[in-house]
């Protein structure tokens, strides 16, 4: 009778130990074929030839990230640069929304901007954003971006 309790035993907790070990092995593939933690995070990318910038994604969820954004704009002779932006979305598209500011060193002031845009990032590389930046003083920016994520 103990051998049959005991068998019992070992053929249950195996069987849901199995059954346990390939539903995570499922839940892994599913989530390792999109999302922030298997893409590109660094990004350099030019937008209406007038801002260079370098990007990068750190990642805080499968589906959200946060970018760190530094670059110049060339304006008599250039302004240089910084946003804070949340990215969402995937696997190719997503969307974003940030706050920056573009810093006036000859002039000594500067101004507070606001960006919301849509990004393409294709699994090569290849890196396409839409945007508007929205500044205090109602002027409105619309810009488009090409580059490259790696």
């Amino acid at each position: 009778m103990k051998r049959v309790v005991a068998f019992v035993f070992m053929l249950t907790f195996s069987i849901g130990s199995f059954s346990q070990t390939n539903q995570i092995a499922a839940n892994s593939q599913a989530s390792d074929s999109s999302g922030f933690y298997t893409m590109k995070l660094n990004a350099v990318y030019c937008e209406d030839l007038l801002m260079y910038s370098y990007e990068r994604l750190f990642p805080l969820d499968e589906r959200l990230a946060l970018a760190l954004k530094g670059g110049f704009m060339i304006w008599d002779p250039f302004l240089p640069l910084a946003e804070l932006a949340l990215v969402s979305g995937g696997p190719k598209s997503f969307f974003e929304a940030g706050a920056g500011s573009i810093v006036d060193v000859f002039g000594g002031g500067g101004f507070f901007t606001m960006r919301v845009g849509y990004r393409y990032q294709g699994p090569k590389g290849f890196l396409l954003k839409g945007s508007a930046i929205y500044s205090p003083d109602n002027f409105i920016l619309p810009l488009i971006g090409i580059g490259y994520a790696f």
